[in-house]
C-alpha cells in the first residue's frame, strides 16, 4: 500500500518515522515550505514529494495522513474525500464547531472515513485501563479525574497556531486527548459540561492557557479534567474510581490498582513505548484501508469530541474571572 504524508512538522515526522522504520508501507510527502519538504524527505529518504495537496492527489495514494496544523484540516480533509480516499487525520478534528460539522457531513456525504489521531488509545497503560473498566473489576464506575500539563506542547510546536483562536490553537482544544480517552472510559453520552478557564500567564493570547473541565455523563459519571500550558514539566496523570475499586496512574509510573477483595493497592506495569503506538496507529489505518474497516476513532466520534472541546470552551469564556 501507499500513503501519502501532508505536512512536513514535528507529528508529520513521527509518522514517518514509524512508517519508514518499520517499512509499513509505501510513502510519499507533501509539504508547501520547499525547504522543509526538502530536508525531510532526505533525511527519511523519500524521492516523491510535492508542495501542494492538489498536485499530489493527481498520482495514485491508497491514503493520505494528515498532519497539518487545525485550521488546514477542512480543506485537506475536502481534497481527500473527494478523490475518493479514507484518511488518518491528525487531532483535534478541526479548528472550530463548524468545520467539524462540515467535515463529518463531507465524509458521510462520500461515504469516506476520517481516523482521527487520538494516539492514547493505543498506549498500553490506557487500554489496559479500559480492559479493566469492562472486565468490572472496579465495579461500577463514578469518577473519572485526568490531568495534563506543561510547556513542551508550546515548546515543540513549529509554529505558534496553539497560541491563536482562528488557527484552533488553545489548551482545551490541544489537550483534547484528556477529553477523548475520558469518554471511550465512561462509554456514555455527555449530558452537560461546566468549565473555568483564564489566561493566567499568556494575557496577549486570545485563548486559553489553563483550564479545569467538569463533563457530566448520562451514565451518572463525572468527568473532570485540569489542562494548563505553563508547568515546567510535561505530565499526564489519570484517576477512577468505582464501587468495587480505584486506578491512579501517573507517567512514569505503574498503575496502582486498589482491589476492595484484597484491602489493598498493587503494582501493574504499564510502561508506554511510544514507537510502538505511533506504529500500531498506522497499522490500525492501513488495516481499515486494506479490509474496509471501521478505524478505532472515526469521524462520528471526533466530531462529538469536538462538540465537547466547543462546549467547554464557551462554557469557560461565559463563566471567566
Amino acid at each position: 500500500m501507499k500513503l501519502l504524508v501532508q505536512g512536513a512538522g514535528y507529528i508529520g515526522e513521527v509518522h514517518l518515522t514509524s512508517i519508514t522504520k518499520y517499512h509499513l508501507c509505501e510513502v510519499a510527502l507533501c509539504e508547501m515550505n520547499e525547504e522543509r519538504l526538502r530536508a525531510v524527505a532526505e533525511k527519511y529518504q523519500i524521492t516523491e514529494t510535492y508542495t501542494s495537496l492538489e498536485e499530489a492527489l493527481k498520482h495514485p495514494f491508497d491514503g493520505v495522513i494528515i498532519c497539518t496544523p487545525n485550521f488546514a484540516h477542512k480543506s485537506d480533509l475536502k481534497q481527500c474525500v473527494e478523490a475518493g480516499l479514507h484518511v488518518m487525520l491528525e487531532k483535534p478534528m478541526a479548528e472550530s464547531l463548524e468545520s467539524a460539522k462540515e467535515m463529518y457531513e463531507l465524509c458521510k456525504q462520500h461515504d469516506r472515513f476520517a481516523f482521527v489521531a487520538y494516539c492514547l488509545r493505543f498506549a498500553s497503560p490506557y487500554r489496559k485501563i479500559k480492559d479493566m473498566i469492562e472486565e468490572g473489576r472496579l465495579g461500577k464506575v463514578f469518577s473519572i479525574r485526568a490531568s495534563v500539563a506543561g510547556k513542551k506542547a508550546i515548546s515543540d510546536a513549529r509554529t505558534n497556531y496553539r497560541t491563536v483562536r482562528a488557527q484552533g490553537g488553545g489548551v482545551i482544544s490541544d489537550f483534547s486527548h484528556e477529553i477523548d480517552y475520558s469518554l471511550w472510559f465512561a462509554d456514555a453520552p455527555v449530558t452537560r459540561v461546566r468549565c473555568i478557564g483564564s489566561r493566567a500567564v499568556h494575557k496577549d493570547w486570545d485563548v486559553l492557557d489553563t483550564a479545569e473541565l467538569l463533563i457530566q455523563c448520562e451514565n451518572d459519571i463525572t468527568l473532570s479534567v485540569h489542562m494548563d500550558f505553563l508547568q515546567p514539566y510535561f505530565g499526564r496523570t489519570i484517576e477512577i474510581y468505582g464501587t468495587k475499586g480505584a486506578i491512579r496512574w501517573r507517567d512514569n509510573e505503574c498503575i496502582k490498582f486498589y482491589d476492595e477483595e484484597q484491602g489493598a493497592w498493587t503494582d501493574m506495569e504499564s510502561a508506554i513505548n511510544w514507537e510502538h503506538v505511533y506504529r500500531d496507529e498506522v497499522i490500525h489505518y492501513l488495516d481499515c484501508l486494506a479490509n474496509h474497516k471501521r478505524p478505532f476513532v472515526d469521524e462520528k466520534s471526533g466530531y462529538e469530541t469536538y462538540q465537547v472541546i466547543a462546549a467547554c470552551t464557551q462554557s469557560a469564556e461565559e463563566h471567566a474571572f
